[in-house]
């Protein structure tokens, strides 16, 4: 668990199991809004590429190995222990190693949203090479959390690597944040100033948006409980929770696709390109959900002029 606490028999079980409880009767929630959205996805989305599925497998996999060992962790101190108030000092192996799953899919996580900015922008390097050193800055710094809290028995000594803990949190966060207005950003200044491809951008920004906010919310919340109460478990409430968002946005993304793509093929527009990117994952495919094109015939008629200023006639195919 990326966090430190002191924890002794005469604290507060509210603040601490209680947080704890908490995060993870709301973490078994998410976890089957994952699985319907898996099942979702694998039941529309058959044809997608074979490390797409992989993706979707592993993501969907550590959610649940990381749900089974936060929840071991709860019943070690307030079952097993139940009688043993004095074991809530010390740390068992199940509340530390989840902290390595958790990392993990955030990482491919937000490796898969690197690589659809490093599409969107053209393949600008110094963006995405950005991004990516905090992400491998941000998963070589929560393994190395890993290894050294293994190596610890008590929370009282977990506090001795408490800059790590900050680090790791706040790194996440900066990613997310990044991210987000990166993709904000290029989708804005991929605008046609026509109405209805605006509106399909401007419906892209929102998907964006929403999809981001609770992982970068849920991190904030986290970082502030710790920093505000580094002797307690508040954080941990938030801090089980986030990789689970990470999944659950992952899966929302790629359901979406198909919504998108009949949004694109419904609208008329002025010789412009949806940005393909945030839509699909892939490169060049043939599937009219990967890679859509819209295609102009700009021939201007009487019957073809509108109350928006839109004078074409619109089709869309797939490149």
């Amino acid at each position: 668990m990326s966090g430190s606490a002191t924890l002794d028999p005469s604290y507060a079980l509210d603040n601490s199991m209680g947080a704890m409880m908490i995060g993870v009767i709301v973490s078994a929630i998410l976890h089957g809004i994952t699985l319907l959205q898996a099942f979702i996805y694998w039941t529309k989305y058959k044809k997608d590429a074979w490390y797409l599925k992989s993706l979707v497998l592993t993501t969907v996999t550590f959610d649940a190995i990381h749900l089974a060992m936060i929840s071991h962790s709860v019943y070690h101190y307030v079952v097993s222990n139940f009688h043993r108030p004095d074991r809530l000092q010390y740390l068992v192996w199940t509340v530390l190693m989840e902290a390595l799953f958790t990392g993990v899919n955030a990482g491919i996580v937000q490796t898969f949203y690197t690589f659809r900015i490093y599409r969107l922008s053209k393949r600008n390097f110094w963006l995405t090479g950005g991004i990516l050193f905090l992400i491998l800055a941000t998963t070589g710094c929560g393994t190395a959390w890993v290894i050294l809290s293994m190596q610890l028995e008590t929370y009282r000594q977990l506090l001795e690597i408490s800059p790590l803990t900050i680090t790791i949190n706040a790194l996440s966060t900066t990613v997310d944040i990044t991210i987000a207005a990166s993709l904000c950003f290029l989708l804005h200044r991929a605008r046609t100033g026509f109405k209805r491809s605006d509106t399909i951008i401007n419906q892209l920004i929102v998907f964006v948006v929403n999809t981001g906010v609770l992982t970068t919310a849920c991190a904030i919340s986290s970082l502030i409980c710790l920093i505000a109460s580094p002797n307690s478990l508040i954080y941990a409430t938030f801090y089980f929770c986030i990789g689970r968002l990470y999944t659950n946005s992952f899966l929302a993304t790629l359901n979406a696709r198909r919504s998108f793509s009949s949004n694109v093929d419904d609208s008329n527009h002025m010789m412009m390109s949806v940005p393909t990117s945030v839509i699909s994952p892939h490169g060049t495919t043939n599937s009219k959900l990967q890679n859509i094109a819209i295609r102009i015939d700009t021939s201007t008629t009487k019957e073809g002029l509108n109350g928006d200023g839109d004078n074409s006639v619109g089709h869309a195919e797939a490149i």
